[in-house]
C-alpha cells in the first residue's frame, strides 16, 4: 500500500472513533441533565412540605393539603433521593407520626443542608453555610 491509502485509512479510522467518543460523551451529558431534572424536582416536591411546617404552629389543621404533599415528597425521595436522604426523609416522617416536634425540626434542617449541598455541588455552585 502507499502512503496516500494509509492516510485514508487512519484518517477514517479517526473519524469514526472520534464520532463514538463523541456520541458516548452526548449521552453521559444527557443523563446528567436528566439526573439533576429529577432531583430537583424532588427537592421541588419538598419546599411545600417544608414551607407549611415552618410557617405554622399547627400544619396539620392550617394546610388540608399537607399529608398529600407528604406522600408527594415521600415517593420523589424514594425514587430520586440518595440512601442517606430517604433514610432522613423516612426519620422525618416518623417523628411527625409520633408526634416528636423536636426531632421533626432536626430531621428537617438536616435533611435541607444535605440536599442543599448536594444540588449546589451538582450544579458546580460554590458551597455555604448559614
Amino acid at each position: 500500500m502507499e502512503t496516500k491509502e494509509w492516510v485514508m485509512i487512519i484518517s477514517a479510522i479517526i473519524v469514526v472513533v472520534g464520532w463514538f467518543i463523541n456520541s458516548f460523551l452526548n449521552r453521559r451529558h444527557e443523563i446528567s441533565k436528566k439526573r439533576l431534572e429529577y432531583r430537583l424536582e424532588t427537592l421541588h416536591s419538598f419546599l411545600p412540605v417544608y414551607l407549611s411546617i415552618s410557617s405554622s404552629l399547627e400544619p396539620f389543621k392550617d394546610d388540608k393539603e399537607l399529608n398529600d404533599k407528604i406522600m408527594n415528597a415521600r415517593v420523589n425521595f424514594q425514587l430520586y433521593g440518595y440512601r442517606d436522604e430517604i433514610i432522613l426523609f423516612q426519620d422525618f416522617v416518623n417523628a411527625i407520626e409520633k408526634p416528636d416536634i423536636n426531632k421533626v425540626t432536626i430531621t428537617v434542617n438536616k435533611l435541607i443542608k444535605l440536599t442543599r449541598d448536594r444540588i449546589r455541588n451538582e450544579l458546580k455552585l460554590p458551597s455555604f453555610d448559614l
